[in-house]
């Protein structure tokens, strides 16, 4: 029995102890796995300690590593600890990774290889981003200027649009030493990706899609970098210019280009000084359109822009809107026509009542309410439906709300009862903290409008006495989320999927105006907050 103990405790030192393979007398390797945490250049390895070892010899390579000598091509390093890291590497390449015990009196251990949960002998190191950041001064409709860390070792850059390639630039030797390279003559409302090389190498990319460019189709006008407020009297001068190069004075456009990164208004002034609303000339079509190239320019607006009369269209994009007073962007008493309203491409926060409100009981008439690729909430104090129309004498088409998201809406969303409205379509939206106590998300009483919800996240509603929909006929809802605060106390939406967790378990940082969806399996919401998949 002595025998046996002495036999079993020598066994148990030669493993734990000593640290080597007394068959062969050569150092154990690792056991257990290797982990690794990927970085673009580098490469974190550990793996569990082997007693008396006095180092570890690691192995790198981007071929397969079978042979049991080190290859001249691999990446050798030897490891103090079992916990070091390995520099050097080039981003978005797979490597094949081995590892070995040392000692410094015994041979060395057999290798022991890193692999994958999935049976894979080879990870991928993430790809590298020399590129800084682009910033909305560095992109218009047909150029982008890009920027990386200056003196890197990179040779061309590569342009594709859809996946395809499109063009290829040498780096001339001052653009490498400056870090700097300006992409021109590309197409508007287009998405492209930028890749910086090393020869072979990826070093960078980029993927950003070029803005809208300002229309053509009617009279344009500038507006100075130095105006503060477009006024009554300039929006006259303009319709008389217009009309003057040859335009139909009842039925014409003019889109009025205003200049990136300036704070204006639009208000008239009345007799005694006060400020009153500008009514945009009657037969015209106008687009507000805010440049590219620097921040998004501010409508600091004081009073409620004015639609009455005959137009085809009124559209305003890419304009940051500030409540200066006005209280609402539209307030509509007097009688208006239009094909169009429409809003694309607009923020705001901080618009204490409605975005479009209808009053008093003279008709008016929209084909088409648009709202696209907008940001809009923050409304204080309960506000107002962000779409007001509560009149029989009023008619809309169509409503589209699509691609935006809205916040912190302390009233209904849609507010439709008795007027005459045809469709309400909300698509790709995502709603975060909406709808006040006994509210509506959408209050078509005494109307049978068709409803579609589609591709919607409804995180969160801002009262749990809320409500949903109301109206006399059916709604549709298509692969809509709704996540567990988003609480309707009647007048339910029908169809939604419900999310097992409240809204900051599926929003990456809601309260402060992050809405990124945590859970990547969702594709639904507006789609500026939908992760790219790795």
């Amino acid at each position: 029995m002595m025998m046996l103990g002495a036999t079993a405790f020598t066994s148990c030192t030669d493993a734990n102890d000593w640290g080597t393979d007394s068959s062969t007398n050569r150092m154990f390797s690792p056991t257990g796995d290797i982990t690794l945490d990927r970085y673009d250049t580098k490469v974190g390895v550990s793996f569990k300690p082997v007693s008396g070892a006095s180092g570890y010899q690691v192995e790198l390579s981007k071929d397969s590593l079978y042979l049991d000598e080190v290859s001249e091509s691999s990446i050798v390093q030897i490891f103090k600890t079992a916990d070091d890291t390995i520099r050097g590497l080039s981003g978005e390449t797979k490597y094949f990774l081995r590892v070995r015990t040392l000692s410094d009196n015994k041979p060395s251990s057999k290798w022991l290889y890193y692999k994958t949960g999935s049976g894979k002998y080879y990870f991928t190191t993430l790809a590298e981003q020399l590129f800084f950041e682009l910033t909305n001064e560095d992109i218009t409709e047909n150029a982008i200027h890009t920027s990386w860390v200056p003196g890197s070792e990179v040779t061309h850059i590569v342009i594709l649009a859809n996946g395809e390639e499109v063009s290829s630039y040498q780096l001339t030797d001052q653009q490498k030493a400056e870090g700097k390279f300006d992409v021109v003559g590309l197409a508007p409302t287009t998405t492209y990706t930028i890749q910086l090389f090393n020869g072979d190498v990826k070093r960078g990319s980029l993927s950003v899609t070029t803005p809208v460019a300002m229309p053509t189709d009617g009279y344009t006008y500038e507006l100075p970098s130095d105006i503060t407020v477009l006024t009554k009297d300039m929006m006259e001068e303009i319709a008389a210019e217009a009309i003057a190069a040859g335009a139909d004075p009842a039925n014409y456009s003019v889109v009025i280009g205003i200049p990136a990164g300036i704070t204006f208004d639009i208000h008239g002034t009345s007799d005694d000084g006060s400020s009153t609303s500008v009514r945009i000339p009657d037969g015209m079509s106008v687009t507000f359109f805010g440049h590219a190239g620097g921040d998004r320019p501010v409508l600091n607006l004081s009073k409620s822009v004015d639609i009455r009369g005959s137009h085809g269209f009124v559209r305003f994009h890419n304009i940051e809107i500030k409540d200066g007073g006005c209280q609402y962007f539209i307030n509509q008493s007097a009688s208006c026509t239009l094909g169009e309203l429409s809003f694309d491409d607009i923020h705001i926060n901080g618009m204490s009542r409605s975005l479009v409100r209808f009053q008093s009981s003279d008709a008016k008439s929209v084909e088409k309410l648009i709202v696209d690729n907008c940001i809009i909430g923050d409304q204080g104090n309960g506000g107002y439906a962000l779409i007001y129309a509560n009149n029989a004498a009023y008619t809309i088409g169509s409503i589209s709300i699509t691609n935006s998201t809205f916040f912190k809406l302390q009233h209904n969303f849609i507010q439709i009862p008795d007027a005459q409205v045809n469709t309400v379509d909300v698509k790709d939206c995502t709603f975060y903290n909406i709808i006040g106590g006994g509210r509506y998300f959408i209050d078509a009483q005494n109307k049978m409008p068709e409803i579609n919800v589609e591709n919607v996240i409804l995180a969160k509603t801002f009262s749990t006495t809320a409500k949903g929909i109301r109206s006399e006929g059916e709604h549709s809802v298509i692969n809509t989320i709704a996540t567990s605060d988003f609480v309707i106390s009647s007048n339910k939406i029908k169809g939604y999927d419900e999310f097992d967790g409240k809204a900051t378990d599926l929003l990456k940082d809601p309260e402060n105006g992050d809405y990124t969806l945590k859970v990547t399996s969702i594709k639904s919401g507006d789609p500026r907050w939908i992760p790219e998949e790795e």
